[in-house]
C-alpha cells in the first residue's frame, strides 16, 4: 500500500505519551512507542475500506472529563521496521492515517514532507463475527463480495460465492471464531504465503477453508482458526 507523508500538528506526539494509550499499544503490540507519529495520506476510498474492516483496538477513555476516542489498529512493515497503521475514531481527516513505531520513523527512514512510501500489512488475529449468506457453488475463478474457497485460491477450483441474496443459493452461515487476517491491495499471492507461514509459525489450528473478503478498494484474507484463549 501506498502513501505520501505529510506534517502533522504534534498532536500524535501528545496522544502517544497519554498512559490510556501507550500502555495498550505496549500490551497489544509488544513494543514501546517512539513519542510521536509518521502522517502518511492516503486515498480515502483505502481509508474508507480500512473503517469497514474489524482491526486491533486501543479503547477509549475518560481523562479530566475529556473523553478520547477509540483508535483502530493494523499492523504493518514499512521498509524493514514493524509498526503500526493507526485511525483514531475522532480524527477529522479523511485521507490520512497515522503510523507509529518504536523508533522514529522520519528520522531513521530519512523521510520527508512529499516522500512515497509503501508498507505491507502484517497478519493479526481478531475476533470472528456471526455472519450469514446465500452461497452458489462454483468451478473456475469467479468471485463475490465474499468467496470461500476449497481449493487454492489462484487456481480454477471449487469455492462458494457469498451473496446478500441469491437465486437457488443455499444459506451459509459464518460462525463465530477467532479469525486470521491480513489486508492486501494488489492480487493477494504474497500476503496468501505470508499469512499461511505466520499460521504454522504460530502453530493455530486452522478450522475452515480460507475466504477473500473484497472491499471497494482493499481485499483481506480470512481464515477461522482456534487458539488457547487463558
Amino acid at each position: 500500500m501506498k502513501g505520501i507523508v505529510i506534517s502533522g500538528k504534534g498532536e500524535g506526539r501528545k496522544f502517544i505519551m497519554m498512559n490510556g494509550y501507550r500502555k495498550q499499544i505496549e500490551e497489544k503490540f509488544g513494543f514501546h512507542p517512539f513519542p510521536g507519529t509518521l502522517n502518511v495520506k492516503i486515498e480515502k476510498e483505502s481509508i474508507n475500506d480500512l473503517k469497514r474492516i474489524d482491526a486491533i483496538m486501543l479503547d477509549g477513555f475518560i481523562k479530566d472529563d475529556i473523553v478520547f476516542g477509540s483508535v483502530k489498529c493494523f499492523p504493518i512493515k514499512l521498509s524493514d521496521t514493524k509498526g503500526v497503521l493507526l485511525l483514531p475514531e475522532k480524527s477529522r481527516y479523511k485521507d490520512v492515517a497515522e503510523i507509529v513505531a518504536k523508533e522514529n520513523l522520519r528520522e531513521n527512514l530519512n523521510l520527508k514532507d512529499g516522500d512515497e512510501i509503501c508498507f505491507n500489512f502484517l497478519p493479526f488475529i481478531k475476533p470472528g463475527k456471526k455472519e450469514s449468506f446465500f452461497a452458489l457453488p462454483h468451478i473456475g475463478m469467479k468471485e463475490s463480495s465474499i468467496t470461500i474457497y476449497y481449493d487454492s485460491p489462484f487456481m480454477n477450483g471449487r469455492r462458494d460465492l457469498c451473496l446478500d441474496n441469491a437465486k437457488n443459493g443455499y444459506r451459509k452461515i459464518i460462525i463465530k471464531r477467532d479469525v486470521a487476517s491480513i489486508i492486501f491491495d494488489g492480487n493477494g499471492k504474497e500476503e496468501y504465503e505470508n499469512l499461511m507461514k505466520w499460521l504454522r509459525e504460530k502453530n493455530y489450528s486452522i478450522v475452515s477453508p480460507i475466504r477473500k473478503v473484497k472491499y471497494n478498494h482493499l481485499s483481506e484474507w480470512q481464515i477461522e482458526i482456534k487458539i488457547k484463549h487463558e
